[in-house]
């Protein structure tokens, strides 16, 4: 298996979706090569007599919320988002964007739209709706996630921050897997050593990295 011979598992969205907000591809490529760098094999053989496929560390990159790519259950997740905004360009009063959201985070007052921030989960479909530019995008990037799995003890990935370029995303996931390869015990998988290392004090990864020295 490929991800046998390459010591890590780097899982993403299909091509040329409609719904995506951020682009995969250029962040796949980055990651590739950081992690092809790492050289991870030979540190895995030192901490496992036998490297198993729940050994491999496992990233996963999905384009919007909608996350098709199942990042959750994943060590590393990267989810890309959209924060829409009220402009003060007046609205049309089409309701596309009250239509287009199933999350019912956009609603109709009879005199304009208003966004509900609880209810938004940052897909970016208002946006794209919106003819007149009265919803418009606040800020967008990667929400970042540590810590998923499946197997006998599941559990999804815990949100830690928010990063805004695939450089900075990168050298997240290089800085906590160099993190792990230092100070993770032997026969201890990445989800382990991540829930027990670094989700338990973890700092704010608001452009910064999840983990520390």
């Amino acid at each position: 298996m490929e991800d046998r011979i390459t010591g890590y598992k780097l899982e993403h969205c299909r091509p040329l979706c409609v719904k995506a907000i951020q682009s995969w591809e250029k962040l796949k490529e980055q990651l590739d090569k950081a992690l092809s760098e790492l050289d991870l094999v030979p540190h895995l053989k030192q901490k496992f007599e036998t490297i198993l496929y729940h050994h491999i560390p496992k990233i996963c990159i999905a384009s919007c919320p909608n996350s098709c790519s199942q990042p959750q259950i994943k060590d590393f997740a990267v989810i890309g988002y959209l924060r829409p905004k009220l402009t003060q360009e007046p609205c049309q009063g089409c309701q596309a964007c009250v239509n287009v959201c199933i999350e019912k985070a956009v609603s109709w007052t009879g005199q304009g739209i208003n966004l509900n921030p609880e209810l938004c989960v940052q897909c970016g479909a208002c946006v794209r709706s919106c003819p007149s530019g009265t919803l418009a995008e606040e800020d967008s990037g990667w929400e970042l996630r540590l810590g998923g799995r499946v197997g006998r003890h599941p559990r999804f990935a815990q949100t830690v921050g928010r990063l805004s370029s695939d450089q900075k995303v990168v050298s997240w996931v290089i800085e906590i897997l160099d993190y792990y390869l230092k100070y993770g015990n032997p026969e201890e998988r990445l989800s382990h050593f991540l829930e027990r290392a670094v989700l338990s004090n973890v700092p704010s990864a608001h452009e910064s990295n999840g983990a520390k020295d």
